[in-house]
């Protein structure tokens, strides 16, 4: 794999919402403000899924990059996440070519919002015809789109996705080969799996992006130079450890940095929920309403909050891990 332009830890930046779903760009900025006060994230990815990916408009979206790229685009770089619109409802998908278009448009718009790139899910949205195969909707979605700009392009198989649109070792090699896709988030713990990802990638410029932060210092022994997971945003600290650790081939302490990163994944059901009222409490004022979607595996309906006993459970072995790091 060649040099990634984000190596490091990457946000999926939450989205903030007001108590009537609309979007809270005031809140959003402060959100933003505690992500960067951190000094630990290489990059800044809006319009992500734990950020409710499928639940906005194409009006949203250009909300959301504008209101990124405006407030912290001049000094950390901004991914907008620019597939084309749709909500997950697979008896409900858009045809391929006004996807393919929207998509364009919509990453051609972060571009000129002043984005560091765009990042897109497999196509799962469209439907493969009876002389198309989901790999050849793939090969010819992330061509087009890393034609239209000059940014790099980022791909993301989210959790759930369809099995038929999920990457094999040899369709990931001839996505990385395509001139402008730089890097694929693969939302997986099978270690078998990376591994092959990884080594599928070799001699391209696209790089393998851990996707489940439980297999970060997996992803780091296998090449993989950048991370993305609920972690990024609540402890970015912990996850720069293990990697600063590994390069500095303390394996021991980056064990232990990793340890510390899964003890919070298992400790927490509701990542968006916690956080949001754990920075409210810091003096980043938010709310913590979200929007739901069809076959949404962010936000559970039955999950939307968590119980007080939760939340303090979740506030103590948080602050104690991140002690560790943060001196």
């Amino acid at each position: 794999m060649t040099d990634f332009p984000f190596r490091g830890v990457i946000a999926n930046v939450f989205t903030v919402f007001n108590d009537d779903l609309t979007l809270d760009d005031d809140g959003q900025r402060r959100f933003l403000d505690a992500l960067v006060a951190m000094e630990s994230n290489s990059a800044y990815f809006v319009r992500s899924g734990m950020g409710q990916m499928y639940t906005f408009s194409a009006d949203d979206v250009r909300q959301i990059a504008k209101v990124a790229c405006d407030h912290i685009g001049a000094d950390a770089p901004v991914l907008v996440g620019a597939a084309g619109v749709w909500d997950r409802n697979r008896d409900k998908r858009p045809e391929l070519e006004r996807f393919i278009e929207e998509s364009i448009e919509l990453s051609r718009f972060a571009e000129d919002t002043g984005a560091a790139g765009v990042v897109h899910t497999l196509p799962e949205a469209i439907l493969p015809t009876d002389d198309r195969s989901a790999d050849d909707i793939s090969l010819e979605y992330f061509a087009r789109v890393a034609d239209a700009v000059s940014i790099p392009v980022l791909i993301y198989q989210p959790p759930g996705t369809d099995p038929a649109y999920c990457v094999t070792p040899e369709l990931l090699a001839r996505i990385g080969a395509i001139d402008g896709v730089r890097g694929i988030k693969v939302s997986s713990p099978d270690a078998g799996y990376i591994f092959d990802l990884c080594r599928a990638l070799d001699g391209t410029d696209c790089a393998f992006i851990t996707g489940n932060e439980s297999s970060w210092l997996w992803g780091l022994h296998c090449g993989s130079p950048a991370v993305i997971g609920q972690g990024a945003c609540l402890n970015p600290q912990i996850l720069k450890a293990v990697q600063d650790r590994f390069d500095a081939g303390d394996l021991d302490g980056s064990r232990d940095a990793q340890a510390s990163i899964n003890r919070l994944v298992d400790a927490c059901p509701n990542a968006v929920d916690f956080f949001k009222r754990y920075l409210s409490e810091q003096g980043y004022s938010m709310g913590a309403t979200l929007r739901l979607a069809v076959d949404n595996p962010y936000a559970e309906a039955d999950r939307v909050r968590l119980t007080e006993a939760e939340y303090m459970a979740c506030k103590e072995l948080y602050e104690a891990e991140l002690a560790k790091y943060t001196g």
